[in-house]
């Protein structure tokens, strides 16, 4: 497997967008990045659709972010496939995060 720099991006309406591989090495400067564009929004989207991997440190990440961003919902969205198999898993939407897929 080729390694996929993970990278944040943020969009004119507030969506973050993840790409590449989202595991421990990049998991704590993804929250304090997070947390840093949260600017009024009520709900705080991190679009996956361009994640290629995400593992238990990412997953933390998520739960994180959720329980730091001040009664804001924190919707994961688009995951692909490999993405969604491992937020299911781990009971993501039990946890406190929204997952919205396509189709």
């Amino acid at each position: 497997m080729s390694e996929s720099a993970f990278e944040v991006r943020r969009d004119d309406e507030g969506v973050l967008w993840l790409s590449g591989e989202f595991d421990l090495a990049v998991a704590d400067a993804f929250v304090k990045r997070a947390l840093a564009n949260v600017d009024g929004q009520r709900e705080l989207v991190l679009d996956c659709s361009e994640l290629t991997f995400l593992d238990s440190s990412g997953l933390r990440a998520m739960l994180a972010l959720s329980s730091k961003a001040a009664g804001r919902t924190v919707v994961v969205r688009n995951p692909p496939q490999s993405v969604r198999k491992a937020l299911e898993i781990a009971g993501i939407s039990q946890l406190g995060l929204r997952v919205e897929a396509e189709g």
